[in-house]
């Protein structure tokens, strides 16, 4: 019985040890040799942008979509039953959990402005900083869906601060 709680507790051991520190390491690219080309990309798009999200208003891209210009590449990346309840005119369905697999980011276009949406701006947020890391020139759309279906002006911003006025649309949805 001693020899089985020796044993158990020095497995026990190994397995504390070969775990310690693994929450406070780098993701492995991250780690020195290993920075790789994603790193550089997004080294670039930062200092660029000097770190500022780009933000697009629902005016400006309805004002895009209205006068042909089509400015933006638009991308939902909502789950697909929002996208189905009704999205920008012209907008790809590509939800977040999708977006970054070969297949769907081959249906990206090089060297457009991709205008990335969701329901508020959070996850879209996450998409640019993705697509950024793979060289694309994403930008986002101010207040996502929110925005664009704003009849009237919507006052948003936490306590304390000025709140943002925003200004959309009460834009066409297309189903």
């Amino acid at each position: 019985m001693r020899k089985l709680a020796w044993t158990i507790a020095a497995s026990w051991g190994l397995v504390v040890a070969a775990h310690a520190g693994e929450g406070t390491k780098a993701p492995v690219a991250a780690r020195a040799g290993n920075a790789g080309a994603a790193t550089e990309r997004l080294a670039d798009f930062f200092g660029r942008t000097k770190g500022i999200t780009r933000l697009v208003p629902p005016l400006e891209v309805w004002e895009s979509i209205q006068s042909g210009a089509n400015r933006y590449f638009v991308v939902d990346v909502r789950p697909a039953d929002d996208y189905a309840k009704g999205h920008v005119p012209g907008a790809l369905s590509l939800p977040i959990d999708v977006l970054f697999r070969p297949e769907n980011l081959a249906k990206l276009p090089g060297g457009r402005p991709i205008l990335l949406v969701c329901k508020s701006g959070h996850t879209e947020s996450m998409a640019l900083g993705g697509l950024a890391a793979l060289g694309f020139e994403p930008w986002v759309m101010r207040f996502g869906m929110i925005g664009w279906n704003a009849e009237t002006p919507v006052q948003a911003g936490p306590p304390g601060r000025d709140a943002d006025t925003v200004h959309g649309v009460g834009g066409p949805l297309e189903k």
